[in-house]
């Protein structure tokens, strides 16, 4: 078995690597003058890991031809750590439905296995799937640097409330959820804190940052509810622009994502970092 990647995969393909002691190559993409890329492999591929996290429109299009050039490949396993589009999860009439649609797509290729990180809604794709979870990984900090009596976990919304009540409980402490009031025109009026927090350490947890902006007003709320200390963990490190300056601005002290997407190396201090590999590995052991 061996490992291929794609650009927004670097990082975690080397931790995987390393874990699985499997080779891990870099898809080969060359790009036309009028935007169209194609992508090639270093070599022919039997049993195969793709890892790929598709942040932007152009990842979504280098993954499907990477697995258009594996069409020959005897095993295909997909790792995503990162799904984009799946927070378009709700089917409207006469409204494009993303998630199902890039599952629908993906149904369509060479693949045996699926592994996904914490999507952001329950996967639709009709493939063997495994879904994990950072969930493990962020208790284990969290009880390693906060005590139990004097932390509470907090979901940013009610969305989230589920995964954040079973990180409470692996840590043995409270839990507290945002709760965002809008006005008539959609527009966030202002965040109000369900629980109690007054004079303890919060420490927020949400499956993806992007613009910043939810887990920020949560942070505000929650020091003017009485929180003594704000911080926050989260598996996805989007960060469109202006987020990491938005979240550097903010009242948190810090902020710990996971590799599941390549992330600068020079961000701030606040900002820590853990691997996600070694969950990934697990899931991999359990299909080959």
């Amino acid at each position: 078995m061996e490992i291929i990647y794609t650009k927004n995969s670097k990082e975690l393909a080397k931790a995987l690597s390393k874990e699985l002691s499997f080779s891990a190559f870099s898809a080969n993409v060359r790009r036309f003058n009028n935007g169209e890329i194609s992508v090639s492999l270093p070599k022919s591929f039997r049993n195969v890991i793709v890892l790929s996290s598709t942040v932007t429109n152009e990842d979504w299009i280098e993954l499907f031809l990477l697995l258009d050039a594996l069409r020959d490949a005897k095993n295909v396993i997909l790792c995503m750590p990162y799904s984009g589009y799946s927070r378009q999860d709700v089917q409207i009439p006469n409204e494009s439905f993303g998630a199902g649609l890039f599952s629908r797509l993906l149904e369509k290729m060479n693949i045996s296995h699926c592994i996904m990180l914490d999507n952001h809604s329950e996967p639709f794709i009709r493939i063997p799937l495994i879904h994990i979870s950072a969930d493990k990984i962020f208790a284990s900090s969290i009880s390693s640097k906060y005590d139990a009596e004097k932390i509470v976990i907090v979901s940013p919304d009610i969305g989230g409330a589920y995964r954040a009540n079973l990180i409470a409980r692996a840590v043995g402490c409270d839990f507290a959820l945002c709760n965002k009031v809008r006005d008539v025109f959609n527009k966030l009026k202002k965040v109000s804190v369900v629980g109690n927090v007054r004079g303890k350490i919060c420490v927020l947890v949400d499956d993806i940052i992007d613009s910043g902006a939810t887990i920020c007003y949560a942070a505000d709320a929650l020091l003017n509810a009485g929180g003594t200390v704000v911080a926050a963990y989260a598996t996805h490190a989007i960060f469109s622009e202006g987020a990491i300056e938005k979240l550097e601005k903010s009242g948190m002290v810090e902020v710990t994502v996971t590799d599941s997407v390549n992330v600068s190396e020079n961000l701030p201090t606040k900002f820590k970092k853990n691997s996600v590999a070694s969950l990934i590995a697990e899931a991999v052991q359990c299909i080959v």
